[in-house]
């Protein structure tokens, strides 16, 4: 359950200073009703200390269905609605969580829709938001966007404020211009996953 719960928000360093809100970020990004892509992940595991990798492809239609399909190493599908989410590996159903049975999961369901669709103003409810715009990105994050680079960069850092969230995370890093390009889960216990987010094409 709880790794479901975790896949959820996956579809998102440390900046203290101020200067970025819900309302520019909102202006910055654009909210298409459609977006499909590519993704590279990788999970940090602080037990074992190791790092595990996978990819695939996302699509999503505002307020109807995000489908997260990994195709390696594995091949697996999560398809989320507002009602349900449904894990499936093949033609056989793993999981299946309803919204309505189980708040946790509806919680970070709106979560997952809001971060994807850039409708930043329904994350206020569940973060505070620390962030600003950036000319460069620095280290390991701007290295990874080198080549994507549209319109004005930013990063924010969304701290959990909502009860349900705290479980999970301890924070969520987010850096886009235009679109999303990268989020990094941070989990509580040390446990890190990192998306890459690239082929936008709303």
């Amino acid at each position: 359950m709880k790794s479901v719960l975790l896949i959820c928000l996956l579809l998102v360093p440390v900046i203290t200073q101020a200067g970025l809100s819900f309302e520019q970020l909102e202006q910055l990004s654009r909210s298409p009703s459609a977006l499909n892509g590519h993704f590279n992940q990788t999970k940090y595991l602080s037990a074992l200390d190791v790092t595990l990798s996978s990819s695939g492809v996302f699509s999503y239609q505002r307020g109807s269905a995000i489908r997260w399909e990994t195709r390696q190493p594995i091949q697996n599908t999560l398809l989320m609605t507002p009602a349900s989410i449904i894990n499936r590996q093949g033609e056989q159903e793993l999981m299946r969580l309803e919204m309505e049975e189980n708040p946790a999961a509806r919680v970070l369901g709106e979560i997952f829709f809001a971060v994807l669709t850039a409708e930043w103003q329904a994350l206020a409810a569940y973060f505070v938001l620390e962030g600003e715009l950036e000319g460069e990105l620095e280290g390991e994050l701007g290295d990874a966007l080198e080549g994507e680079r549209e319109g004005t960069q930013w990063h924010a850092v969304l701290r959990p404020v909502d009860s349900s969230v705290l479980q999970v995370v301890s924070r969520v890093d987010l850096v886009g211009d235009d679109l999303l390009r990268e989020v990094v889960l941070h989990e509580q216990g040390g446990n890190r996953t990192t998306i890459r987010f690239d082929s936008l094409q709303p």
